[in-house]
């Protein structure tokens, strides 16, 4: 396909919306930036918010058609239910109207493929859950699957080793969307905007902080350094809760955790800050519990690269697929706090080094966003 031609292309998705998962903001952007490259763009969603609610949340500035459906708050429920009807729609009631569907939803790439002869691109982020392997199967090598893209290099190769037809294949990463970074107020002006201390060296996380995230580690390293501030920004309240206190009790007085704040706030807690780090484990899950050190692909990598600050993060194999130590990054053994705190002497030692690796990451940035993903899938030149 050219960019030349007006696509029409359907996106079908299942989040859980208003939450504190990554999910939902990656099919927001994905579908802002179909629309900032001219690609009229039309969002199936299980729903019982407007179009105006879930624009503001989100950040979204381009926006699109939204058609809404019944919403379960049971994830199983939710995608399978919806899966189905919006198959249905495609086929039954938007005719000729489109040129293609971007779906993460197995249950409708499999109906849409094998029943209904809907052109479809499948965008997996994980690996196949309980049942799932049955519907790939079935539609794997469909005519009708025009492309299959995965998240990282890992989940790729974990698709091909399950039968998937290497020419369908494209790995896109996640992405960012740039102008939240472009044109920012400075450092000091987004200590002051959120009433931080102007005077001291800041280390931040922003993230889920489920099982894995590297939490207890940093915990450890803020005892260490205790004439930094670090900031934690996100995680669902019983996490932050449970973290607090663990922090509490370990006399980490120079922690704070923020607790969630809405995704379009995210970059000024990141440009407020020395440095950025992603502590992740050995034993790295997503939500749901499922190992992931292997395949993620988190949101947070690529806001990191766009804010231009020097990145410290654990070497797990998805994470190597991006950052390169002494390049781009500084890359620390996982589950270890003694080499998080080494990395951060590195940086904090360093001045020539730390813009270095900051400048190379803000260079290499323009690859990895949401506009260049949206390309790959398509296939726009």
């Amino acid at each position: 396909m050219t960019k030349d031609k007006k696509l029409r292309v359907i996106y079908v998705g299942s989040p859980e919306l208003f939450s504190k998962g990554a999910s939902a903001i990656h099919i927001m952007k994905m579908c802002q930036a179909m629309m900032r490259l001219g690609v009229e763009t039309e969002l199936l969603i299980p729903s019982n918010r407007n179009r105006t609610q879930l624009f503001e949340y989100y950040g979204v500035e381009f926006e699109f058609r939204i058609t809404s459906f019944p919403y379960f708050s049971n994830t199983s429920l939710r995608n399978i239910v919806h899966g189905f009807l919006a198959s249905l729609y495609v086929k039954f009631f938007r005719g000729a109207k489109y040129d293609i569907v971007i779906t993460r939803n197995i249950v409708f790439a499999y109906l849409a493929t094998k029943f209904f002869h809907i052109p479809t691109v499948y965008d997996a982020h994980h690996p196949l859950v309980k049942g799932g392997s049955f519907l790939f199967d079935s539609f794997k090598n469909s005519k009708y699957l025009r492309r299959f893209s995965t998240n990282s290099k890992g989940l790729s190769e974990i698709y091909l080793d399950q039968g998937l037809p290497k020419d369908k294949l494209v790995v896109a990463h996640n992405g960012v969307e740039l102008e939240r970074f472009q044109d920012a107020p400075s450092k000091l002006q987004c200590r002051e905007n959120l009433g931080l201390p102007l005077d001291k060296k800041i280390v931040c996380y922003a993230g889920n902080i489920y099982e894995g995230r590297g939490i207890e580690q940093l915990i450890e390293v803020a005892q260490k350094l205790n004439d930094i501030l670090f900031l934690i920004v996100g995680g669902l309240d019983e996490d932050v809760d449970r973290y607090r206190s663990i922090a509490q009790s370990k006399g980490a007085q120079n922690l704070d955790l923020v607790g969630f704040v809405p995704h379009k706030n995210v970059p000024l807690y990141l440009l407020a800050s020395d440095i950025l780090v992603m502590p992740y484990t050995s034993k790295m899950t997503i939500k749901g519990g499922t190992k992931a050190e292997q395949f993620t692909s988190p949101i947070k990598l690529f806001e990191y690269m766009a804010a231009t600050r020097p990145i410290i993060a654990t070497s797990i194999a998805s994470v190597k697929e991006i950052l390169k130590d002494g390049v781009n990054s500084i890359l620390v053994p996982p589950d270890s706090a003694d080499a998080i705190c080494e990395g951060l002497e590195k940086v904090l030692s360093d001045d020539n080094l730390s813009e270095r690796i900051a400048a190379k990451a803000g260079d290499e940035i323009n690859q990895y966003t949401w506009e260049e993903r949206v390309k790959k899938l398509l296939d726009i030149k």
